[in-house]
């Protein structure tokens, strides 16, 4: 039987085949990042993520402004804008117009306050002097006539009839003086007795007089002093030079005022998300402008300072972000470090950027799917990680939306939420249905939110919608981007053990098809690991897969085995123990080559390559003895050299590999024969070493073989021995005797 296909070819130094295919491209990219030296990855893959974050978080149309590269929309008042603007977020701001005729009305409350003037009586004194003064040389100018009644009218600080200015123009020199002391001493009078007050005031004090009675007593004073044209001017006189002397304290009343503006609070206005700020084409106000300085669409602040804050942030985030991968990253990654940590800052980069073209687009930001981020995360790299990735990405989408920490919690909530929904799923349909939960919980708490922002209810209530549309479009990025990363990374997920654990399964159909008895077999095993890692809390699914998969090496040369060997001659016959024992071992590294070959998840190769350790090929090993002696036989030619298991699921599967191809060789198996190889293969593994290098205990061994005792046998169950059926009479012997019954 040929051991090499002659068919086989080679493409870019890899074999191809019907079990081997040529690698794709991630294949070979997952190639070179495992080929690449570790601490230049590492490096490199920081540098990398630091730069992209710090530009999508902090990179705006104001950087671009800033180097001419384009025009900021003009957002002064009086300005035309250029486009819409909606508020992506429920927002507190200032009116400023509301809040000055706030101001205005309550300083206008504050009433004047008066004090008595001490200055008043001597001005008008002083203005009384200098009128008459003037009115003298008016009278002894040259000045025509009638012009001097005119000026006499302008020269006065009140107004006065013509017949009045006339008269102080003609009457008798001495007339005029008696006026004019009359006039003084009237007035000094009323000021020494009483203060004079404004008629409009409110209160005064009980010395004081209101202006209408302080000109009655000047008539009278008039009245009594003179009589004729002298008591005429002197009335006229002394009633327009009366000044109030209770006057406004203008510093008082200013201090009052000042006090009473200083307690009027802002006028805080609410703006409620998806509500237009301006319109394009639009006249730009004072209101406008402060509702865009609130939303963080108007900054005072140099943007390349903004921009050097956010990469201190996000060198602080990534830094944290080491200390925890190397405080517990080998907790966390037990296989594939690389991979996965380019997969982590792929999907922080990914949804980053998907948050800012949220932004851009001008889409409300609790549409923002993050919750897809901690689905996806969850499911291919594990809850711890995520939740770290889940608290820096809110921060991150917070700060893109205008600084708004209340949508940073909202997500970080619904986002965190996902993570602790998904962490136990186990396939598609259960994803579906956490995925509806998580959209429930994204709602109520988008909704909560809002409230807690002072959103109105039908805002809350809208808010709450848009919430379970995020929720929705979570899962359903979550739903088309798993299975393209989990086979462009090649991670093991539960939902892909359920995929390859399929015998529809398009390499387990060539199994199948190829070797039926090897196919068989594996089914049992799997069977077998699954009850044994049920029994002691490995992964269960994963041992059944790794079962189903872990002979696809024979696929090779499938009639070398003897399950196998259905009706035809065994090759071993004509072979030497050593060869066929080479022949035999050479089924795991074919197994590994082509589970690499059609993309299986490491963690099924590694089961592959450990399922026999490195124990000996004890059947061709001892005929090799017994054709060559001790002395001319190496024992390593007849043992495996893949490896001893390492998982709790390898060493089940080594276990129950053992014991079924053993059982199968019983003519007759029992309990009691089942229990007794259970027995010794476990002894024999052990003495061998095989298990050294394994996470199984002992105590845990020893219930694996329990259990796979009891699986074998349910499997053999007992069987009735149907007796062989007697030979039949010929149709002529039978007629007479069923005539003749005697």
């Amino acid at each position: 039987m040929p051991l090499n296909d002659k068919s086989m070819q080679k493409v870019n130094g890899k074999r191809v085949d019907e079990f081997h295919r040529p690698p794709t491209a991630f294949e070979r990219f997952r190639a070179w990042v495992d080929g690449l030296p570790r601490l230049k990855l590492y490096v490199a893959l920081v540098g990398v993520t630091w730069l992209a974050l710090t530009a999508i978080i902090g990179l705006d149309s104001s950087h671009l402004s800033a180097v001419g590269l384009r025009a900021e929309p003009g957002y002064q008042a009086g300005d035309i804008a250029s486009r819409d603007e909606f508020a992506s977020r429920a927002v507190s701001y200032e009116n400023p117009a509301a809040t000055e005729e706030a101001r205005n009305q309550a300083s206008g409350a504050v009433a004047e306050i008066y004090q008595q003037s001490d200055t008043v009586p001597q001005q008008v004194e002083d203005g009384v002097w200098e009128f008459f003064d003037r009115v003298r040389d008016l009278r002894q100018s040259d000045t025509p006539e009638d012009e001097k009644v005119a000026r006499v009218s302008d020269t006065s600080p009140f107004f006065i009839s013509d017949d009045v200015a006339r008269a102080l123009i003609f009457i008798p020199a001495d007339d005029l003086d008696d006026v004019e002391r009359y006039v003084s001493e009237n007035l000094e009078e009323l000021y020494t007795a009483a203060i004079v007050a404004e008629d409009s005031v409110m209160d005064i004090p009980p010395s004081a007089i209101r202006l209408t009675e302080a000109r009655n007593r000047l008539s009278e004073s008039a009245d009594s002093d003179a009589s004729g044209e002298v008591g005429l001017l002197t009335e006229a006189l002394s009633r327009g030079f009366l000044q109030p002397s209770y006057v406004i304290d203008r510093q008082a009343t200013e201090g009052a005022r000042e006090a009473a503006v200083a307690q009027v609070e802002p006028v805080q206005i609410t703006v409620q998300p998806g509500e237009r700020i301006i319109a394009r084409g639009e006249v730009i106000d004072r209101e406008s402008v402060a509702q865009l300085e609130a939303l963080g669409k108007i900054r005072d602040t140099n943007p390349w300072t903004v921009l050097l804050g956010i990469s201190l942030v996000v060198a602080a985030q990534l830094g944290i972000a080491w200390y925890f991968l190397e405080r517990f990253g080998r907790r966390l990654f037990k296989s594939k470090v690389a991979i996965r940590l380019l997969l982590a800052a792929s999907l922080m980069v990914l949804f980053t950027l998907m948050a800012r073209a949220f932004v851009l687009l001008s889409f409300n930001a609790y549409l923002i799917p993050l919750a897809g981020l901690s689905i996806l995360g969850t499911i291919l790299l594990g809850p711890r990680l995520m939740f770290l990735m889940v608290v820096v990405s809110s921060i991150n989408v917070g700060v893109i939306a205008g600084n708004d920490f209340l949508l940073a919690a909202a997500l970080l909530i619904s986002s965190g939420f996902a993570i602790y929904t998904v962490v136990r799923v186990d396939s598609r349909e259960q994803l579906l249905r956490a995925g509806l939960i998580i959209t429930l919980v994204t709602g109520a708490v988008t909704f909560a939110i809002s409230l807690v922002g002072g959103s109105t209810m039908s805002v809350a209530l809208w808010q709450g919608v848009l919430g379970l549309g995020n929720g929705a479009l979570s899962l359903m990025l979550a739903m088309v981007l798993l299975p393209l990363l989990e086979n462009a990374f090649n991670l093991l997920t539960p939902m892909k053990l359920l995929e390859l654990s399929d015998p529809g399964a398009p390499l387990l159909q060539k199994l199948l098809r190829k070797t039926p008895g090897t196919f068989s077999h594996s089914m049992q095993v799997g069977v077998m690991a699954e009850t044994a890692a049920d029994r002691i809390g490995a992964d269960t699914l994963l041992a059944r897969v790794g079962a189903y998969y872990h002979d696809v090496g024979k696929m090779e040369h499938p009639g070398y085995f003897i399950e196998n060997q259905i009706a035809q001659m065994n090759p071993h016959e004509n072979l030497s123990p050593a060869l066929s024992a080479k022949i035999i071992k050479r089924h795991v590294k074919d197994g590994v080559e082509i589970g690499r070959a059609w993309g299986l998840p490491e963690e099924i190769v590694s089961l592959i390559s450990e399922h026999h350790g490195t124990t000996r090929i004890e059947y061709f090993y001892r005929k090799a003895l017994e054709e060559s002696g001790e002395g001319a036989v190496r024992e390593s030619d007849f043992r495996y050299s893949s490896g001893r298991p390492k998982s709790k699921e390898s060493g089940i599967l080594m276990l129950a590999d053992t014991v079924e191809a053993t059982v199968r060789s019983l003519p007759k198996p029992t309990p009691k024969r089942i229990e007794d190889i259970i027995r010794d293969t476990i002894s024999r593994k052990l003495d061998d070493g095989q298990f050294d290098d394994c996470e199984l205990t002992l105590r845990e061994i020893h219930e694996v073989g329990e259990a796979i005792r009891e699986a074998v046998i349910g499997f053999l169950g007992p069987r009735i021995e149907y007796p062989e059926p007697e030979s039949k009479p010929s149709r002529q012997a039978a007629k007479p005797a069923a005539r003749n019954p005697k």
